[in-house]
């Protein structure tokens, strides 16, 4: 794992807001203020207290193409606090790192069209931490150029007929692309054609991961039927309305997604989790692919662009991207394949991408495998263990929160709302 800043201190058993200003230095009003603290007499277990205005209050953005690569020498305006800073974007599609005044300083980000005219793409506050700003062009960047067009053809893309419609098999595996690697990003490959009426065209292939796709090519429309429901609930000597809560809470209950606009191939649900990918990398890409590894953040955006980072991130390290991935209609983290019988990443992620019904063992498998974790870390009262099979068999909501939300499931109000989900299942089928 990356260490930690110097700029951040994370807060340890028995320590105080003081006795952290004592060890660091800072005044207890500094940490106060730099951190946002209501009540200085309590923080936190594992809680993040920055001790500079860099650390607390620091903003940079980030620009990516269609297919989250990194754009470069992009010319880019910040407006914080009202003052303008501007540069071009390094090779990792990164912008200077700027320091506002406060948490509740406001940002505007701008950049330069293909014109030359600046356009504002967006407004944020700054908030506490080192805030990384996102921001996803719809349109795909590399380096080439159109053949000369002849003067007959038509200049824009003539109609071909209705879509197809969406197929109930999966489609077949996608052939490798025409064309050299694009220089600007290796996994583009650019084709210059002539289209049905003799215009240029350039067609920009990917080129995807084989065996990644075999696993996803092995796809089955076998749906969780209410016998497997009840099978597994019985076998795990729990309520079957507590497994249905576990899948619509992670994922809605969606066990599979389909790609390009429903009619793609079915690929299981999946949550990337950068900030994993940068422990089992020890940071190594933090720098050269800050989308893909760095600090704990929020779900980026919709299913498309959560395969595109898984994507990205397997060309780097395979391993270390599949686990990174939580995965099917329960969200498992790939990295837990060994509490689901598994000696490898690999045979966890085939299963997952196989049918709902593989999903639903993998989860049993979790629940009676996964060791057993403090129920409350942050309340003493609560100091014993407690498994996971155990919560799933008792209805303790807030052991199964924390072992698949972590110990922040309370700030997430993930107990109380998959308690709310398992009353409202109970009441259906009442």
């Amino acid at each position: 794992m990356s260490p930690i800043p110097s700029d951040v201190y994370i807060a340890k058993e028995g320590d105080t807001l003081s006795g952290i200003a004592k060890k660091t230095g800072q005044s207890l009003g500094s940490l106060i203020r730099l951190n946002g603290i209501k009540n200085p007499n309590k923080i936190e277990v594992g809680q993040a207290i920055y001790l500079s205005e860099r650390a607390a209050f620091s903003v940079q953005a980030l620009f990516l193409d269609a297919l989250r690569h990194p754009i470069e020498n992009l010319a880019y305006r910040l407006v914080i606090d009202g003052k303008a800073h501007q540069g071009k974007t390094q090779a990792n599609g990164l912008t200077e790192q700027k320091v506002s005044r406060d948490a509740r300083s406001k940002v505007e980000i701008h950049s330069k069209d293909y014109l030359g005219n600046w356009q504002h793409l967006g407004s944020t506050i700054s908030d506490y931490g080192q805030k990384l700003i996102t921001l996803v062009s719809p349109y795909v960047s590399f380096k080439d150029q159109l053949e000369p067009h002849p003067p007959e053809a038509p200049t824009t893309p003539q109609p071909t007929g209705q879509p197809d419609k969406p197929k109930a098999t999966q489609p077949p595996l996608p052939q490798k692309p025409a064309g050299p690697p694009s220089k600007n990003n290796p996994s583009v490959r650019p084709h210059k054609t002539k289209g049905k009426h003799g215009e240029s065209v350039i067609k920009i292939g990917i080129d995807l991961p084989k065996d990644l796709l075999k696993y996803m090519q092995a796809y089955e429309d076998k749906p969780i039927t209410e016998k497997d429901w009840a099978d597994y609930a019985y076998d795990l000597k729990c309520e079957v309305n507590v497994l249905k809560a576990i899948g619509q809470k992670e994922s809605k209950g969606s066990a599979f997604w389909r790609l390009q606009d429903g009619q793609g191939a079915h690929v299981p649900a999946i949550l990337y989790e950068r900030h994993f990918f940068r422990r089992l990398t020890k940071g190594r890409y933090d720098q050269s692919h800050p989308d893909l590894s760095g600090p704990f953040g929020k779900a980026y955006g919709p299913h498309s662009k959560q395969y595109l980072r898984l994507l990205n991130a397997y060309r780097l390290d395979p391993d270390a991207a599949l686990m990174s991935a939580s995965w099917g209609m329960f969200q498992i983290l790939g990295a837990n394949y060994m509490y689901c019988g598994y000696k490898d990443v690999r045979p966890f992620v085939e299963k997952m991408c196989k049918n709902e019904q593989g999903q639903l063992d993998i989860l049993a498998r979790f629940i009676r495998n996964k060791p057993s974790a403090w129920k409350d870390p942050k309340n003493k009262a609560l100091g014993k263990r407690t498994s996971l099979w155990d919560a799933v068999k008792t209805k303790d909501w807030s052991a199964i929160a924390f072992n698949f939300n972590g110990p922040d499931y309370r700030t997430n109000h993930y107990d109380t709302e998959l308690k709310a989900i398992y009353e409202k299942l109970c009441d259906r089928t009442a």
